[in-house]
Parts: structure tokens; C-alpha cells; sequence
């Protein structure tokens, strides 16, 4: 299969990727910016804090080469588009703590551009039926919901200045400072 098939596949996928979200009453467009790969972006308003502005992106890595047996789908939920830098220490510290006890993903920061997310990757096989790759995209998305949807509001917490990482510490299980 050449570039031009596989990357038609792959938008035929992210189009039925949208039309999912859409039909889950989450607001959703397949967009394709200037030197970005095409991707699905989507307002996550279950996600976090009713007053919190997440978004979601649903992409796939571009290819190495065409003989690529893995496909790399990522899932990047924005948390945040402002970083305090007084804030910066503690929530690194937190987000350490955090992905020590996640089974998937991880919570990070993007200083050059601005913001704090968190990202799963997860490895699609490239030769399965489009139905199957949907499948395991689906089962993706779910996952990123689902394992990022415990932490985001402790981490906004550290961000905003609510609590320290000893508050996340606490919050995992650890010991309460005396």
C-alpha cells in the first residue's frame, strides 16, 4: 500500500472517529493545519472541573516509511494553556508521583509551546481490516478518558496553587505529613 492509500485510510478513520464523538454529544471536527498531521479535535467537557477548557486531539504519527508494520495513534488531552512559573517545581514534582501510578500514558509539559496535557500513544497495527484499527482507536480514546479523568483535578489543583505535591501524595495513598 502506498502513502496516498494509507493516508486516505487513516482519514477515513479519523472521519468515523469524529462522527463517534459527535454522536456521544461531544463537540468534534477532523482538522488539517499547515505542517501538522490531520487530526480530530474535540471540547472534552467530562473531563475535569466544570469551569476547565480541555481539549482533545486524536491523531496519527506521520509514517516513517510506508513499510511501517505499526501505525502510532495519540491521544493529547490540553489541560492547561497557561503555566505559572512559580508553579512549575510542584506540579513536576506531582506529575512525577502521578505517572509513577499510571498503567498508560503520562501527564506532561510543554514549556517551549505553553501547555500541560496528558498523552497515550498506543501502537495500531497497519494491516487490519479498518474495522478492527476503529476498534482498537476507540479502545484508545477510552483509555485516555478513563486513566486521566482520576488525575486531572488533583494536577489542576497543583497548578492552580490549591494544594502542593504533597497534597497529591496524600491523595494517592501516601504517608500524611505529622
Amino acid at each position: 500500500m502506498d502513502k496516498t492509500e494509507i493516508e486516505n485510510r487513516r482519514h477515513e478513520l479519523l472521519e468515523d472517529l469524529c462522527r463517534e464523538l459527535n454522536d456521544g454529544q461531544i463537540a468534534a471536527v477532523v482538522r488539517k493545519e499547515e505542517g501538522a498531521p490531520e487530526m480530530v479535535s474535540a471540547i472534552l467537557d467530562e473531563l475535569g472541573d466544570a469551569d476547565m477548557d480541555i481539549t482533545g486531539d486524536f491523531f496519527f504519527r506521520p509514517l516513517q516509511t510506508e513499510d511501517d508494520a505499526a501505525w502510532v495513534f495519540i491521544s493529547l488531552f490540553t489541560i492547561s494553556n497557561e503555566l505559572p512559573p512559580e508553579r512549575l517545581p510542584d506540579l513536576y514534582e506531582a506529575m512525577s508521583y502521578v505517572n509513577f501510578n499510571l498503567p498508560a500514558g503520562s501527564f506532561s509539559i510543554d514549556k517551549d509551546h505553553g501547555f500541560f496535557c496528558y498523552v497515550l500513544s498506543s501502537l495500531i497495527r497497519g494491516d487490519m481490516e479498518n474495522a478492527d484499527i476503529f476498534r482498537e482507536m476507540d479502545i484508545a480514546v477510552g483509555n485516555a478518558f478513563a486513566i486521566s479523568d482520576s488525575y486531572i483535578g488533583i494536577l489542576s489543583d497543583v497548578l492552580n496553587g490549591k494544594i502542593g505535591a504533597e497534597g497529591v501524595v496524600e491523595f494517592l495513598g501516601g504517608p500524611a505529613e505529622q
